[in-house]
């Protein structure tokens, strides 16, 4: 090791150049409530943006799959307080109490028009809510290319399912499986619930 006569060593801290720590941009706050501007104030809104942004990067392209970082109140199965919406015992479609609202909240957030979709096959893009349990979805259509595509997904509770216009869907669920459908269309785009 090298060391100078007046005996310092040549690497003490003191000999080192000072660089400045890296500047680590902050998002502005909002001094009202403790938390970055951009940062939605509740799980429901924060759902309903990540929504968006799937649905903005699917929408008439191919299906998908969103595992959302944050919940919505009303996709909740009461599972955990024992309680049931007295819907769908376990044998597939089931709507939270307030599809509707749902609906017009997923319809503000994307800019599109959004109504449940009960019973039958409703024409139009959905997006697949699996509230609890696990169904396996076969998805068939066109891909971009205008190739035909055969797609399966295990959707488990919490998952989102895109399936484009046009693209026929069946589901194989688990016993407990139960999901809701909001059907999407164009705004002004107005068709019947069912098919």
């Amino acid at each position: 090791m090298n060391m100078p006569i007046d005996g310092t060593t040549a690497g003490s801290p003191e000999d080192r150049p000072q660089v400045p720590p890296l500047h680590q941009p902050q998002r502005p706050l909002d001094r009202t409530l403790d938390r970055p501007i951009d940062q939605p104030a509740d799980p429901a809104e924060a759902y309903l943006r990540e929504v968006a942004l799937f649905v903005a990067l699917h929408l008439d392209r191919a299906p998908g799959v969103l595992w959302p970082e944050h919940d919505h109140p009303l996709l909740d199965d009461g599972a955990e307080d024992g309680t049931d919406d007295g819907e769908g015992d376990g044998d597939g479609p089931a709507a939270p109490p307030d599809l509707d609202a749902l609906a017009a909240q997923i319809a503000v957030a994307t800019g599109l028009a959004a109504r449940p979709g009960l019973g039958g096959v409703p024409p139009g893009h959905l997006l697949v809510h699996q509230i609890a349990g696990a169904a396996t979805w076969t998805i068939v259509g066109a891909d971009g290319d205008g190739r035909d595509a055969s797609l399966r997904y295990r959707l488990r509770a919490g998952e989102v399912l895109y399936v484009p216009a046009g693209w026929s869907r069946t589901a194989e669920p688990a016993g407990d499986a139960r999901w809701t459908v909001v059907v999407l269309t164009p705004e002004g785009a107005d068709g019947p619930t069912t098919g």
